[in-house]
């Protein structure tokens, strides 16, 4: 292992740690003493991904990172749709041990058969009883996500060169890295198939456009970093087939057991080569405990896409009530009395804790544990008959909840409070954006928001630095992805600093200082779809249109008010007037003069549009690279323009080619106003170095693990 250099044994933690931190005993695990939470570094569609620190019984400390299986909601409601259980990660015990085996498995099969390919290596398994979820320990992996294709502006041009035998004209494409990755892709996924390690196959199939991003680059080639599926295998039809000839229906992260024990017999002269003969008894061990621990995860759930008549059968049954026995004792639904009254009996289904069940969310949980639970109806009981008792339980339910509302609600120095605030800011907290809660309670906040309306109308220097902050934190942003080299970076801010950009900056800061407003212009949009839907009158569509007025509006004075020639805002003109992409308008019209900042840009916002879209997006995604690289026709077709109203532009520039030296700009940056603006600028500096705040320097890249969520 690269970062982890500690010896996969299972060291002894003691049974109070062990308790103490839900340690689930594996083979060849390890059991930290103890483990502290450095830094919150994503979340996925399954899991949430956190760097920790955890501390060994012989004092060793390593840093690994924790994959916390609370998938969202729509993720949750595929998993149940499609096996009729719980998420399997998140609750089933089987189920997270058989990911661990899978790693290992995965990972011994890579490392023979693919060198310079290699598995995150798992380190232990554990419940978190905050979060209410079993957790995946594993090591750390310094690396990198996929890199996008840089910017290619001759796509067409190449094409049509080559159709009249003209090639030599354009230059030659960019290379593009991901086909690297899709080509070390194909071999594992061959590979796994082979073996019989079909869930893991989808996990890199080239044809599922989120896989991308379960693989890292590093120094010494690709690791793949997530081998837990998050959705059923349905969107591939040669995994649908196999789902159909293992016999379960929908497919995820399947094993054929039959097929991974003859591939392993088949090829154990090759393995013993590779691995020694001390690895392959490993593997062969850890290839049983998959098997069974997956066999026990799939048998106790109801999946009647799988073998129907098997629900019927004593074995179904047995497994089943003993994962929900097991699930509720982890949640406390059930006490010790009552999970010893309905272990050694045959029905489940006909019970109350069962049939409890089926009310959905919070109430159905409380409904079960005041039925199974007797210290639970105690605690009930004396929340009603003592008052001291019921103001602290309410106390600690609202320090919950507020802080969970992180983002949300003002940080306030005095401790959270069970009052109508409260159940005010529970009511927001379900029905609107977070932008729009924060701006209803908190009057700072909203002071804020006015405040620098205010000053994106009447002051200068807030507009031109708030367009330079802003795209500034872009380019933060793609430098700790290592998206750009250094060098990009510095020539991206050599041109973010130049005098003659300043116009473009101030603009470009004005149409996102607009977006303030969204919070409070996205009521107007549904009240004005929803009148025209309901009358049919045309004019209610205007309501829609809000933001494009106001930017065509801003470019129009600007126009008029620089004394700039008005060839420097016919692009941002007509761009501005577009819904959704009018943000844009600046950043395009100022390609022809700074290429690298504009291009930038673009593909910035490309691949903001491409990790946004439901299921098939997310970063280092195929869609977040295919946004970007949807740039290059923008790119051409913006030369191609450029080309062709060169003449025009050469025209319309003339007249003001005698005050070029000295181009004069409409200021309102008055002196009462340069405190405000001091004031928010310090704001705004301040939020954004706490959200970018760096990581410990073990981990610097840390925040690339989110992938494997």
């Amino acid at each position: 292992m690269d970062d982890c250099t500690i010896p996969l044994n299972h060291f002894d933690a003691g049974d109070a740690a062990r308790d103490e931190l839900g340690i689930v005993p594996v083979r060849h695990g390890i059991a930290p003493r103890s483990i502290v939470a450095m830094a919150a570094i994503g979340h996925g569609r399954a899991a949430q991904v956190r760097l920790v620190e955890c501390r060994l019984a012989d004092g060793r400390q390593l840093v690994a990172v924790e994959k916390v299986f609370r998938p969202a909601l729509l993720t949750r409601l595929i998993y149940r749709l499609g096996f009729q259980a719980p998420f399997g990660y998140q609750t089933n015990q089987d189920a997270i041990v058989a990911s661990f085996y899978r790693r290992r498995v995965a990972g011994a099969i890579i490392e023979a058969m693919e060198p310079g390919t290699r598995v995150a290596e798992p380190l232990y398994v554990r419940w978190d009883a905050d979060a209410h979820a079993f957790v995946l320990g594993s090591e750390f992996i310094d690396g990198r996500g996929i890199m996008p294709q840089p910017l290619d502006s001759h796509m067409i041009r190449r094409r049509v060169s080559r159709w009249f035998g003209r090639a030599a004209v354009c230059p030659d494409r960019p290379r593009e890295e991901v086909r690297d990755l899709l080509g070390v892709m194909t071999r594992l996924e061959t590979l796994f198939l082979d073996c019989g390690l079909t869930g893991s196959g989808w996990q890199v199939c080239t044809r599922a456009l989120v896989s991308t991003a379960n693989l890292l680059h590093t120094p010494g080639g690709y690791v793949a970093v997530d081998l837990e599926s998050g959705i059923p295998a349905v969107l591939v039809p040669k995994y649908l087939f196999a789902g159909l000839r293992l016999g379960a229906l929908p497919p995820f992260d399947d094993v054929d057991p039959s097929r991974l024990r003859a591939w392993i017999g088949e090829h154990r002269d090759e393995l013993i080569t590779t691995l020694g003969a001390a690895r392959i008894e490993q593997l062969q061990q850890d290839a049983e405990l998959l098997i069974e621990h997956t066999r026990n995860w799939k048998d106790s759930e109801f999946a009647l896409g799988r073998t129907k008549w098997r629900i019927f059968g004593v074995r179904f049954r047995e497994r089943f009530k003993a994962a929900c026995l097991d699930r509720w004792r982890r949640r406390d639904i059930i006490d010790e009395s009552t999970d010893a009254t309905i272990r050694p009996g045959r029905r489940i289904f006909s019970r109350k804790t069962f049939l409890l069940g089926f009310v959905p969310g919070a109430a159905g949980r409380f409904l079960q544990r005041l039925c199974a639970n007797a210290p639970f109806r105690a605690q009930v009981g004396r929340f009603f008959r003592d008052a001291d008792y019921r103001r602290d339980k309410l106390q600690a339910v609202a320090e919950k909840y507020t802080r969970r509302w992180r983002g949300r609600v003002a940080p306030s120095a005095e401790p959270a409070r069970f009052n109508l605030a409260f159940l005010r800011d529970a009511a927001l907290a379900q029905i609107t954006p977070a932008a729009l809660h924060r701006w209803l309670v908190d009057s700072v906040q909203r002071r804020n928001v006015l405040v620098r309306m205010l000053l994106i109308c009447v002051s200068g220097r807030f507009q031109s630095e708030y367009g330079r902050h802003v795209i500034r934190s872009c380019i933060r942003e793609w430098e700790r992805a290592q998206r750009l080299a250094p060098r990009e970076v510095a020539e991206l801010n050599r041109q973010l600093d130049s005098s003659d950009m300043d116009e473009y900056v101030r603009c470009f800061g004005i149409h996102l200082g607009m977006k303030l407003l969204l919070p409070l212009l996205a009521p107007l949009k549904l009240g004005g779809m929803a009148a025209f839907l309901a009358s049919g009158n045309l004019w209610f569509l205007f309501l829609l249109f809000l933001m494009p007025v106001c930017r065509t509006t801003v470019t129009i004075w600007r126009m008029i008010a620089s004394q700039r020639p008005p060839a420097d805002y016919i692009d941002a003109l007509l761009v501005g007037m577009l819904p959704v992409v009018g943000t844009l308008a600046y950043p395009v019209q100022m390609y022809s003069k700074y290429r690298a900042l504009s291009a930038f840009l673009l593909r910035h916002n490309a691949a903001r549009l491409g990790r946004w879209l439901p299921i098939y997006g997310g970063k280092d995604s195929r869609i977040e690279l295919w946004a970007i690289k949807s740039v290059n026709l923008i790119a051409e077709c913006l030369e191609i323009g450029l080309a062709s109203t060169a003449p025009l532009r050469r025209r319309l520039s003339r007249p003001a080619e005698s005050d070029a030296s000295a181009p004069q700009t409409l200021q309102f940056s008055l002196g009462r106003w340069h405190r405000l603006v001091d004031e928010q600028l310090q704001i705004i500096t301040g939020n954004a170095a706490a959200e970018s705040a760096p990581l410990p320097a073990s981990a610097s890249n840390g925040r690339r693990n989110a992938q494997a969520a």
